[in-house]
């Protein structure tokens, strides 16, 4: 008895330790709430394409793929410009000296890379992020320098999506008689997009990760990856400050060559209007391309965005007027794009996720 009763005094004397079931129980709840939650927005979008492609026809879609013929690998030149040209984008947030200079084609394969897993992820086009930086630490770069970039990138890019969807909008307007002269809605809209930049970079000047960190640390969160994290995240607030204050003219022209890469996206609206024989304007391409960034962005937590993507290109072909029919086959063409291009991505990372292994 007296053995019996030690051992419950020190049984109350320690602090008490969850049973791992129990753990695990809690922390794979919300984990499986999530994962229903994602499975039934693929459920919705896989059913919002049947229905799509039963609506415009099947007979109709397969002549237009039919009509492509050997003209068929024609669809992946265009996003090959527009590759390049965010490469090249890229190349003015890496460090200006040191090792950091790595070459256009190796930064492009790096953001295939990256852009593949958000592609096929529902992380709001992020989760991939992580993935770029990583492998530019493989090139040499340090940590903080390799984030550093690939949040500035990230912010150039989205500032060239704003202007060219706030130019997408303007001429949606004068399409629609709605405005006559856009110019002064186009300054007003121009205006917001920069307050909103500002904000984003002010904010992101203002020790953003060392914040991070330490919300992450008093929301309970702790591991070897946040120690890592905070350990880092002082020297990556320093540098994003120091780039934001002495690289203005290399954020610019990142800005600017994002620009261009959306620019090219109506390029590759058009070369694929030409493809289904279904000629579209230059003025509609721009409309369609920008209008759909916005409709793209709605539909960032769905795994892959399937059928919703889809909707919303049928949705501005019928706004526009233009055959629905032609807007679902132009949005699978680009799904099938989009599936080269990440098998290439994909396979870049396994090769290199390998020789990281093995070094």
């Amino acid at each position: 008895m007296e053995g019996s009763h030690a051992r419950a005094e020190g049984a109350e004397d320690r602090p008490r330790v969850e049973p791992a079931g129990e753990l695990l129980e809690a922390d794979a709840a919300p984990k499986r709430g999530r994962s229903w939650g994602r499975i039934a927005l693929v459920a919705l979008g896989i059913g919002l394409l049947v229905f799509l492609v039963y609506e415009v026809g099947t007979q109709d879609l397969v002549q237009r793929f039919l009509a492509l013929g050997w003209r068929a690998p024609l669809i992946l030149w265009p996003f090959c410009l527009i590759a390049f040209v965010d490469g090249w984008a890229w190349t003015y947030t890496l460090p200006s000296t040191g090792p950091g200079r790595l070459s256009i084609p190796s930064l492009t394969m790096i953001r295939l890379a990256g852009e593949s897993v958000n592609n096929l992820t529902p992380t709001a086009y992020l989760g991939g992020e992580p993935v770029k930086a990583m492998l530019l630490v493989g090139r040499g770069i340090t940590a903080a320098s390799s984030t550093v970039s690939v949040v500035v990138a990230k912010t150039a890019l989205t500032v060239g999506q704003i202007v060219f969807t706030l130019l997408g909008i303007m001429l949606t307007l004068e399409r629609f008689d709605i405005v006559h002269d856009g110019d002064v809605l186009f300054v007003a809209l121009c205006l917001l997009g920069v307050a909103f930049v500002a904000l984003l970079v002010r904010l992101q000047r203002r020790n953003l990760f060392t914040r991070l960190a330490g919300f992450a640390q008093r929301l309970g969160f702790h591991g070897p990856r946040i120690e890592r994290f905070a350990a880092t995240a002082p020297s990556i607030d320093h540098e994003l400050r120091g780039y934001y204050g002495a690289r203005a003219g290399d954020f610019a022209k990142s800005c600017f060559l994002h620009f261009i890469g959306w620019l090219l996206g109506t390029v590759e609206v058009k070369v694929f209007g030409d493809l289904l024989m279904y000629p579209i304007s230059w003025r509609d391409a721009f409309i369609i391309e920008s209008i759909s960034q916005p409709l793209a962005l709605g539909a960032a937590l769905a795994p892959g965005a399937i059928g919703f993507r889809e909707a919303g290109g049928v949705a501005i072909f019928g706004l526009l007027g233009l055959d629905e029919s032609a807007g679902l086959a132009l949005w699978l063409l680009r799904r099938v794009r989009e599936a080269a291009f990440s098998a290439f991505g994909l396979l870049y990372l396994m090769v290199a996720t390998r020789r990281r292994a093995a070094a």
